[in-house]
Parts: C-alpha cells; structure tokens; sequence
C-alpha cells in the first residue's frame, strides 16, 4: 500500500470517527459540579452498547457515502471529534473549559462543519448557476417560518410588545377605537397571554380612558389577519412580510450585478439565519420596516418615475405609523428616491403624500394625548431616554452585546465590513444608499437609553437595516466563501437551538444571556463577553478586543482568526474574577439531568443533599434596614422537595428588635417566606415545589432594626426524575388563585387555562390538568360535576384512569399512593376529561371533606399572601402582619412603602 492510499485510508478513518462519535455522545451530557464532598464530575444518559454499534454503523456508512468527494469536501467534517473533548475533564478532572463542546455547542459546531462543506461541493467558479423565480424563493421562506412558528416563541406565547399591539388590534375590531379599558377589563387578551397583562399605558392618556403608548400602525397592519385567524393569522401574515423582504434582498443583489450565486446565498442567509428569522414569527414593527429598506434600496436604483414616486411616499407614509423612530428612515428613503430623474410634479406630490402622512399622524397624538408631537405618547420624560450623545455607546452594543447583539446571534455579518469595502469600489452608489438608509435606523435605535428594544429577541432595532446589511455583505461571500458559510451555518445552526430551547431568546436587562446559558448551561461564559446592559468599563475594553480579533481574522485568515482568539481569550481571561465553573448554574445542570438510573462516571452518582443551589445575591452581602428591600436573580428549579437556608444575622442596634422578612417569589406567586430575627440562627424552610418553580428568586425586606444577608441557598432533599417531569410541568397561568390552593393535606395546582371556580376548577374546554398534593398514606376525594356527561369521560389519576360514567354528579376516593413522594407528601398528575365540567380536590377524613382554604376565615390563616411580584412590577406585596390585621407592605416606585392592604 503506497503513501498516498495510506492516507486516504487514514482519512477515511477520521472521517468514520468523526461521524460516530457525536452520534454516539448526542443524548450523553458530561457534568461537573462544585458539591459540599468536592468536584462531582458524572455523565448523564451514557451510551450503551447499540447505541455505539447504531453510531459505528453510522460513521463507517457516512465515510463510504462520501468518499467519492474531494478531500478538501471532507475534511471541515473532522471538527466534529470536539465531541470526545468533554471525555478529558471527566476522567482527568482538568480542561473544564472542553465541557462546552457538548449539547447545543455542537449544533452549532456541526452547522458550520457542513456549511463549509456543502459550500465546497457547490462551488462551480466557471458555470452560472439557473436563475431562480422570486415565487420559489418566497414560498421556501414562508414554509420555514410557518414551521419555525409552531417552536418559537414556546409556551410563554407572545411577550413584550407583542401581546399590546394583538389587543390594539382587538380593540380596533371590536369597538373601532383605542381605548383599552374595556379589553383589559373583561381580560380580551387571555386568547393569547396567559396571566394577567400589565398595561402599556401613557401617562399623557384622558382620565378615564386607556390608551397605548404604542402608535397603531402595526396594529392596523396586522387587523385583516388577526380578525381571520387571529394571533396565528397575525404571525402568519409577519412571516409573509419577512419572506418578501428576503425575496427583494434577492433581488437587490442580483441588480447589483453581483454574482448570482453570491445573490441565492445573500437571499438563504437573510431568510434563514438571524434575526430575520426570529422576527418572522413575531409582532414588532422592525419587520415591515426591512421589508421597507430593501423596497427604497431599489426604487432609489434607477429612475423611478411616477409610480416609483408614489410608491415610495406611500411607503415612507406608512413608517412613521409604525413607529416614530423610523421617521428619519422615511425621509431618507423618499429622498433617496426622488434624487434620481423624476418629473418635478411627481415629486412634489410624493412629498405632499409624506407631509401629508406625518401632519395626520402628529393630528392623531394631539387628539389622543393632547400634543401635536411625535413623543407626546411617551410624555415628558421621553426627551431624556433618547440623545445622540448615546450612539457611539448603543452602536457597540446592538453589535457586541452578549444578551441582545446582532453578532451574537448572527456572526456571518461580521463579513459585510469586508464585503462593504468592495463594494464601495464596484458599486459605490448602492454603497452609499446602503449605508445611508442602515445608519439612519440603527443609529436612531442605538441613541435610545433602552438601545435593546424591550423583552424581545436580540438585535431588533438593526432588523430595519437587515437588507443594506445582506447587500454589504454579498461581494463576501465569494471571496471569503469557507469563512461565510462557516459563520453562516452558526447562524442557522442558532435557529435550530432556538426552535428546541425558545427561551435562548428569552433575556432581561441582567447581563445573563439565554443564549450562553442554553449552549454551556454548566459554564459561567458571561463574564468572557461584554455586557452594554450592565455597563462598567469592561464592556468598551472587551468590545475593542473583540473587533480587535475580528479584524485580525479578516485580514490574516484562519492564521489571524487563531491569534486573535487566543489574545482575546487571554484578556477576558484575565478580567473576569468568577470561576469558570459557576457552583450554581453546574448543580442546577446535574438536577436538570436528575435521574439516578442514567448518572455513570468516575465517581458514580452525587449524594442529593451535597448539591446546592446558592441564590445570586446581587451586589451580597445585602443590608437590610427598615423598609429597605432586595431581590436576588431569577433562576429555575425543577419539581422537588428544597430546603431553604440562609445565613446572616440581625445586627446590633439601640432599642427595638431587629427583623427582616424573606419571601421567595416566582412571578405573582409566594412560594414560601421566613423571618431572620436577632438572637435566632438563620431560618431553615421546607419548600415543596410540585411544579418546580421559572423564574424563582429571593426578595429580602427590612421590617424592624437592620439585618445582614450573607448568603442563601436551596438544598433538594428529593427530585422529580427527569422521566416523570412532563407530567409536573410549570403552570400556564401561574397566578395565585391557582397554585398550590386548598386546606390541610390537599392542594391543587392547576396546570393548564382551568378557571377557579368556588372550591375548584372549571374546565375550558374538554380538558384539565392538576398536580393534587396529599399525605402519602391518605386518601383524595374528587368531586366532579359536568353539564354534558359522556361515556367516555374519565378521570386520569397517576398511572390509573377511572372512568366516570354517565351520572352528571360524580364523587371518586383516590389513594395517595400513585403519585410521587416528596418527603411526607405525595404529588399526583391528575387529567381530567370532561367537557366543561368542574372538579375539586378535597381530604377524605372520616368520610367528611375538608375545608377549603379560600372559604376559610382570615383568623383561621397564620398568613393571607395579598399579592407578590418583583420589586420593579409596581404589584402589591403585602401580607398581614403582627402590627395589625389591615397593615402590609406595597413596592411602588421601586421602594417598599407601608400601607393600608386591600384586602
């Protein structure tokens, strides 16, 4: 066997291992946490001996299959063997940083493996590829996003913006007008947001009237498909505005005299990869103003005539409905337009429709909030929130920002800096256009204070500049064809991630990214990344290095790309003070994966109770004086049984005693509370959460004296395995009325949109799910009543199904025994089928029913929970307290203040 046949064989040999080896690993996951007993590093879901003949199988067919392409086609593939680099820390204990090439991590490296590849199989430099019809291209990006929208945004429904402009669309249907006192008030928007809708209300709004602050042209927009079909018609009809804007970018760049193939990969990459593609499955105004770029992008091309000219001022008429920032937009758009060779009549009757446009809509915001101003909406304090002087800082952000960044989510336009250059050069009108009417949006977005656009996915105000962006871009991706397919393949590879896990694009204002938390949900990353949000000196200080080494890799190759990474990693190295492997997100990765049976490694499976999930404390250690409150970040539990632990102390003072209250929270609901009071140790708390717990977090209040918090900490005694938790998933609507609700040993938690009714729960529809919570050793009475008995309805408890009969009255003992035991409780999954009946669970004591909680006497309750909510939510937080029956707490404007309880 010669040279060259030893290294075919060698190749195809790592090309067959490559293959094999995340296939074999893709369900494993290696872990690694900080425990009281030390380091416990495991593997979840190891994989067994078909699963390694399955991917051996794999990896021998894959390499055969694809051995009759060039080496240079096969050879990105062999990056997949970073999924054996996780084996290293777990056997050595060393090399944690490899844990990130696992999970998520290697869709993304997969992505740009095979985008590289394909691209390498494509390529064809002396033939023209056919031209494609815009209809096939539409077509193909509308069925993406149609399928995109059954994953995103996931179970939370629509959020942020989106749910207001649905209900301005509803009160438009419904009454013709915007004031929403009626719609929230009989809760016309529970058809798409679960829970209770906080207005957007503007503070300019009439007594007695409710009226948005956003304006209605998205609204409008959106009526005809909302009214057809509606929050699933509203986004339907998005996603057509998104697949037409990919069809112009298509076109744009075909115009252009690009290469067609440059214009079919611009057209995949806008369609298919951030942001667009998030956008296209959500209500915000930055989608049609895209779809408005690329129209001005082409009508300022050539001559545009009248039509060209009326078409322009109706478009530019339109943005400033959408949103006022866009106005600059609409103006140089239309003026961009109209400089080409135009009849003077045609121009000014553009302009007259524009000027038109804007007198009617500064018409509408005096008639409604009493000022003929575009910010009259937002009242006074409008002014301060929006200055040039914020541009250079928002310009760096909407770029390299770790939570809302466009080059977070979307890297491949790292390459339109490169692509621009050339383009300037071959087309240095389109160049100019494109820069002008993208700079135009995305620094109007980066001036505001809140540059991130609100509870929404990442990079929304550069969404507008998307097709200047695509234009930039296209010269690129040719002549850097491995680095753009490469970047581009992360993109889409971001989308797949997304589609599993929609609560990547889920961020607050808290320097945490979804994203970073998805991919390495062991692994502190944040700290390796600038944070705009948070602000301090090290965010310009990363964000230079970053472009630093992006440059590098631009002008030097893989060569530069590798220095540069390797300095970068070496300065934020150096800056961060937290250790990689973050004690609390690593544990609450373990309990994530809890199932003993699948837990294998070096040191076998982790003691439950050496696991524990300290609570981030910001800004810790907390000093608590009177009236004084804190709250810790959020984080999420799976179903169990805590211990919550604090350590601190009541601190020395002149007179009075010295307490604080510490209430754990997750949203509206108050899942446990205790008292740090002086001369006492720190306060121990079972807390049983049957559904787990979103968002949980710790609020801290002063009440009497001052108390320091140095730590607090949730300890699992037991969890629910990862196999069972589909039946022990997180309320749809998590409010109070509904979690946890009823006396003695029985609780119910309703799971799905049942409504409380009396003592129970009446069914919307012909299901309902519960988590009904008793002694293990007792007995649960359900009581059942339905207004259509059928045969076929039946009531679901544990693993048994009881069938109900046709009587109209129903009343059924059920052992506590099928459920799951959580130290002294058992917790059962309960369904419920039986169209529109209502249901209650009750304790069977001596064949009488227990009490209900909700008909009990206040005196007969330690503690009645008003209502509870983060700090900043402006809710009600009271209780009744040892200071009288009728006094609580309330946070308005941020700070806690006494007061009189409502109830």
């Amino acid at each position: 066997m010669g040279r060259a046949d030893r290294a075919s064989l060698a190749h195809d040999a790592g090309v067959a291992l490559a293959l094999a080896v995340p296939v074999a690993l893709w369900d494993a996951r290696v872990h690694a946490a900080p425990t009281a007993a030390g380091l416990w590093r495991g593997m979840s879901d190891p994989p067994g001996a078909a699963r390694l003949l399955v991917s051996a199988a794999v990896g021998i067919l894959g390499a055969a299959l694809l051995r009759r392409h060039p080496a240079a086609v096969r050879r990105p593939l062999l990056v997949l063997l970073l999924a054996a680099a996780p084996l290293i820390p777990l056997f050595t204990g060393r090399g944690l940083a490899l844990l990130a090439f696992q999970g998520a991590v290697l869709v993304l490296v997969g992505g740009a493996a095979m985008a590289v590849s394909i691209a390498r199989a494509a390529a064809d430099p002396d033939g023209t590829p056919a031209r494609v019809p815009g209809g096939l291209l539409f077509a193909a990006a509308f069925l993406f996003y149609a399928l995109l929208g059954t994953r995103i945004p996931g179970p939370a429904g629509p959020q942020g913006d989106e749910p207001h402009y649905l209900l301005m669309a509803q009160s438009l249907l419904s009454d013709g007008d915007l004031d929403l006192r009626d719609e929230f008030a009989r809760r016309e928007y529970s058809g798409f947001f679960a829970g209770t809708l906080q207005p957007h209300t503007s503070p300019r709004s009439p007594a007695g009237r409710i009226y948005p602050i956003h304006t209605p042209g998205l609204a409008v927009l959106l009526l005809p498909a909302y009214a057809l079909g509606g929050y699933a018609g509203a986004r339907l009809f998005m996603s057509a505005l998104a697949a037409l804007t990919a069809v112009l970018v298509h076109r744009l760049v075909r115009d252009a005299s690009i290469h067609s193939s440059a214009a079919t990969a611009a057209w995949a990459i806008a369609a298919f990869t951030p942001p667009l593609a998030f956008y296209a499955v959500a209500l915000y105004p930055e989608v049609p103003a895209a779809l408005a770029t690329a129209a001005f992008l082409i009508l300022a091309r050539r001559d545009p005539g009248w039509g060209g000219a009326i078409l322009a001022a109706l478009v530019a008429s339109a943005l400033p409905w959408l949103h006022p920032r866009l106005l600059p937009l609409a103006g140089l758009g239309l003026a961009l337009t109209l400089a080409r060779r135009c009849p003077w009549i045609a121009r000014l009757s553009a302009v007259a429709i524009f000027a038109a446009s804007v007198s009617l809509l500064l018409f509408f915001f005096r008639s409604l909030y009493g000022r003929a101003s575009l910010s009259a909406a937002y009242g006074p304090g409008f002014a301060a929130d929006v200055s040039p002087a914020r541009a250079p800082w928002g310009a760096a952000a909407l770029l390299l920002d770790r939570q809302f960044g466009l080059l977070e989510i979307a890297p491949v336009f790292v390459l339109a800096l490169a692509g621009g250059a050339a383009l300037a050069r071959w087309r240095p009108g389109d160049a100019a256009r494109a820069a002008l009417l993208g700079g135009a949006t995305f620094l109007t977005g980066a001036s505001f204070s809140m540059w991130w656009g609100g509870a929404c996915p990442p990079a929304r105000f550069v969404v507008p500049a998307l097709p200047a962006l695509a234009l930039a871009l296209a010269p690129a991706l040719r002549a850097r064809r491995d680095a753009a397919a490469a970047l581009a393949g992360v993109g889409l590879a971001i989308v797949a991630v997304a589609a599993d896990a929609p609560r990547a694009l889920h961020n607050r204002a808290d320097g945490e990214s979804g994203l970073l938390r998805v991919l390495a949900p062991s692994l502190d990353l944040d700290g390796l990344l600038p944070s705009f949000v948070l602000g301090g000196p090290q965010a310009p200080l990363l964000a230079l290095s970053l472009a630093a080494a992006a440059s590098l890799a631009l002008w030097r190759g893989a060569r530069g790309l590798a220095v540069g990474a390797l300095g970068y990693a070496a300065l934020a190295g150096g800056l961060r003070a937290e250790p990689l492997i973050d004690r609390r997100l690593a544990t609450l990765d373990v309990l994530e994966a809890w199932e003993p049976a699948r837990l294998a490694g070096p040191m076998g499976p982790p003691a439950l109770v050496d696991l524990q999930v300290p609570l981030d404390l910001r800004r810790a250690p907390w000093l608590l004086r009177p009236l004084e409150m804190q709250t810790s970040r959020r984080v999420d539990v799976p179903p169990g049984l805590y211990r919550f632990e604090v350590v601190g102390r009541a601190l020395s003072a002149e007179g009075g005693a010295r307490v604080a209250r510490l209430d754990l929270v997750a949203g509206d609901l108050a899942l446990g509370s205790a008292y740090l009071q002086e001369g006492q140790p720190g306060p121990v708390l079972s807390l049983l959460l049957p559904a787990g717990a979103r968002r949980l977090a710790l609020v801290g209040s002063g009440v009497q004296g001052a108390a320091l918090i140095e730590e607090a900490r949730l300890v699992p005694q037991e969890v629910v395995p990862r196999a069972r938790r589909e039946d022990f998933a997180w309320p749809r609507v998590p409010e109070p009325d509904r979690y946890r609700v009823g006396a003695g040993d029985v609780r119910t938690t309703c799971l799905d949109r049942s409504e409380p009714e009396g003592e129970g729960f009446r069914l919307q529809g012909q299901g309902g799910a519960f988590l009904v919570e008793s002694g293990r050793g007792a007995e649960v009475v359900a009581r059942v009543t339905r207004p259509r008995p059928s045969a076929s309805d039946a009531l679901s408890w544990g693993t048994r199904r009881v069938p109900l009969g046709t009587g109209r009255d129903v009343e059924v003992r059920l052992p506590a025994g099928e459920g799951m035991a959580l130290g002294p409780t058992a917790v059962v999954p309960a369904r419920l089928s039986a169209y529109g009946a209502w249901i209650t669970f009750s304790g069977a004591v001596g064949g009488t029913r227990a009490t209900d909680a909700r008909s009990a006497s206040p005196a007969a309750r330690p503690m009645v929970t008003v209502r509870s909510a983060p700090p900043d939510s402006g809710k009600w937080y009271g209780w009744r307290m040892w200071n009288g029956p009728d006094i609580g707490y309330a946070v308005q404007r941020g700070s806690l203040q006494k007061v009189r309880s409502p109830t």
